[in-house]
């Protein structure tokens, strides 16, 4: 099966979720995170809390693991650590918008050029 664009692979080798993981904030998983998540459409996501990481996670995981309850999601979080988990989590919605990631480097160039007078 082919990978589909932003699943980001998470292994835990330790604790009761030991094992392999995938995440992968895609359109369904964005729009179930909107609601907990208002500024996720312009970047600025709120996790202040240890329960909004947990939450964040859960949404990234649900599409190949919907299985999963929010204490297994923290077993996960637990058995991968806290700081892994969301370098995970960035990198899932990295790879899920690389067009993000070059955009405003495309923009920047034709800018420079502007109001040279030729």
């Amino acid at each position: 099966m082919a990978a589909i664009k932003g699943e980001v692979p998470l292994k835990v080798t330790e604790g009761p979720a030991a094992g392999e993981y995938v995440l992968l904030l895609d359109f369904n998983a964005l729009c179930d995170a909107e609601d907990e998540f208002p500024g996720i459409m312009n970047g600025s996501i709120d996790i202040s809390s240890f329960r909004k990481i947990r939450r964040l996670v859960q949404f990234a995981l649900a599409t190949h693991h919907p299985h999963l309850d929010e204490r297994e999601v923290g077993d996960i979080i637990q058995g991968v650590g806290v700081v892994a988990a969301a370098e995970k989590v960035t990198e899932a919605m990295k790879a899920t918008f690389p067009e993000a990631k070059t955009a405003g480097k495309a923009a920047a160039p034709a800018r420079a050029g502007a109001g040279t007078g030729r």
